[in-house]
């Protein structure tokens, strides 16, 4: 009886883990595929026609920190994603502009990288 028990136990108790395993594993994916998305794709922060803001770029910013302004100003969802397809799509001939820009929260951020870099 004791034996059966604790069979039973071990059986219940790997069936957790192992559906645990898995729930982590698919919310992983889609955290990765998401993290993917927003950055080669056709992200946004707002559906159209979205809200016109302005923005500046200063001389002493750098591409991190202006990442992080657009985030708070709610014009990209996610710094990090927004900062990694600045860095991808970075060449040699273009830069981060300084200067005063209005921008859009239904803007996407290759929009946006087409406008701060001139």
């Amino acid at each position: 009886m004791l034996k059966a028990v604790r069979t039973m136990l071990i059986i219940i108790l790997n069936i957790i883990f192992y559906g645990l395993v898995v729930f982590g594993g698919v919310k992983l994916c889609q955290a990765g595929y998401s993290f993917a998305y927003d950055t080669m794709g056709d992200t946004s922060a707002e559906l159209p026609p979205g809200q016109d803001k302005p923005f500046t770029v200063r001389e002493s910013q750098d591409e991190y920190s202006v990442a992080e302004s657009l985030e708070e100003q709610k014009l990209i969802k996610n710094k990090y994603s927004f900062y990694l397809r600045m860095k991808l799509q970075k060449d040699n001939k273009t830069s981060l502009k300084p200067g005063s820009y209005t921008l859009n929260t239904s803007m996407t951020y290759g929009e946006i990288l087409d406008v701060i870099k001139g």
